[in-house]
């Protein structure tokens, strides 16, 4: 198994997160996900989780045909724009949404696919998950920019963003420790063939 990252830092955390929940660590590569350093046909599985938005897509998708073997599954697991708009984020966080323009659409994403005719779309599967958190947790993940989107913002933007969506969930949640809101996500399952 490897575990396959541009950022150090974040193989770090990976590493971490994977000793903590196994004696096993898989195998740190720090690489680009368009020029991997693998073997061709060298995976039977793939998936990338929240992070196809980082890549160049029509890259990925060739190298990804590239090392997996025939048969082989990719798995891309990631927020659509339109889901975006809808989270806690989207509605709440000034310009979170209009900031955040390297999300697809899932028509976007089939119609990368169709640029490599080995891989073939089986199954795609939308998510809706009900969140639940504080208002001093969200606050918290915004200043540590726990979504790569605050990179987008400059500091001074970031700090009047805050402001005014501390202000928001204020004006609409009657209870800041009880924030709710629906997230959603979507999985497209490809597979390679002959």
């Amino acid at each position: 198994m490897y575990c396959i990252d541009y950022s150090a830092n974040m193989l770090g955390q990976v590493g971490r997160n994977f000793e903590k929940a196994r004696s096993r660590v898989p195998d740190m590569i720090k690489s680009s996900a368009m020029c991997l350093p693998l073997k061709d046909e060298t995976l039977n599985c793939i998936f990338t989780f929240n992070a196809v938005h980082h890549f160049t897509l029509l890259d990925f998708l060739r190298e990804t045909e590239r090392i997996l073997r025939d048969g082989g599954f990719l798995f891309i697991y990631t927020r659509l724009r339109s889901q975006n708009s809808r989270s806690v984020w989207g509605r709440f966080f000034p310009m979170f949404d209009s900031k955040e323009t390297r999300l697809y659409e899932e028509h976007d994403l089939e119609n990368a696919i169709t640029n490599i005719p080995v891989l073939r779309l089986q199954k795609s599967q939308r998510f809706t998950f009900n969140r639940k958190s504080t208002l001093e947790r969200l606050v918290g993940q915004a200043e540590k920019q726990y979504y790569s989107t605050f990179d987008l913002y400059s500091q001074s933007e970031l700090e009047l963003a805050l402001d005014e969506f501390k202000d928001n969930l204020r004006d609409h949640f009657d209870d800041p420790s009880k924030i709710q809101w629906d997230d959603g996500n979507i999985l497209l399952v490809l597979q390679k063939t002959q």
